[in-house]
């Protein structure tokens, strides 16, 4: 299994309440794993202690097997890269700027990128369709523009060889379509899609996006007050019972949402 969560349990200092409580999963290489729940769910949480930037209070996380807080910090940042769902800059860098910012875990100390990094950032723009862009200040791109060059970023941070690319390594994406429109949901979505056909590249997403959950996704992990409800396939999940739980409305109005999310 390449990432696996046990009996995690996690609260902020000063607060009464465990924000992740008893939470276990697994992620096989090449699943696309959606993170399904309402807005103070624990989703965002969750994802920060899969990725490591958070430590349990309790459980275990294991990347090959071997526990995620042993493993070295730059390694961990080979294998594992965030896409926040924010991207706030201090200065107006250019798009191939911040796509080689991901290169940062690969370059020693003082030491500036090289051309196997530009090779590994031209690369990842080109697989997120942002070639055209480098060149663009990072403000002046549209939404849709600059997620996926922050997703560019992100595999240029995983990129290890022009062999091996990212194979092996976790994308994780916190709500990556919650503030776009309909039109640049749909890019991101194809995005990722490809992304992950192309190099099967596992991906761990936190969304409350059924629609677009239930395009994507090969597995659905319904989080309720930092409790998992359900896991399992989008066709198993993502029942008008299971999602009126969730988000605590009837199953009879949770059906035709559910019914236009199905739908290809």
């Amino acid at each position: 299994m390449l990432l696996s969560a046990g009996n995690l349990r996690f609260g902020y200092p000063g607060g009464r309440d465990r924000i992740i409580d008893r939470v276990s999963l697994d992620i096989a290489a090449g699943d696309i794993v959606g993170i399904l729940g309402p807005n103070g769910s624990g989703k965002t949480t969750l994802l920060r202690l899969l990725a490591g930037a958070l430590m349990p209070q309790a459980g275990t996380i294991a990347l090959d097997g071997q526990e995620l807080a042993r493993v070295p910090r730059r390694e961990l940042a080979t294998r594992i890269a965030v896409v926040p769902q924010e991207t706030s800059l201090a200065f107006d860098y250019t798009a191939l700027e911040i796509v080689l910012m991901g290169r940062y875990p690969h370059l020693g100390a003082f030491e500036i990128e090289g051309p196997d990094d530009l090779a590994a950032a031209m690369r990842a723009l080109n697989a997120t369709g942002t070639d055209r862009l480098g060149d663009r200040g990072f403000r002046t791109l549209s939404g849709g523009e600059k997620q996926r060059v922050v997703i560019a970023s992100a595999l240029a941070q995983l990129d290890r060889s022009a062999e091996s690319g990212a194979a092996g390594s976790l994308l994780l994406l916190d709500e990556p379509t919650a503030s776009l429109d309909l039109r640049y949901q749909f890019e991101v979505a194809a995005v990722l899609r490809r992304l992950h056909d192309s190099s099967n590249i596992t991906i761990i997403l936190s969304t409350h996006d059924l629609r677009f959950a239930a395009s994507l996704c090969t597995r659905i992990v319904l989080l309720s007050a930092g409790q998992i409800l359900a896991q399992g396939s989008p066709a198993d999940v993502l029942t008008p019972a299971l999602v009126g739980r969730l988000f605590e409305v009837a199953p009879e109005l949770a059906a035709p949402i559910l019914a236009s999310a199905h739908r290809p």
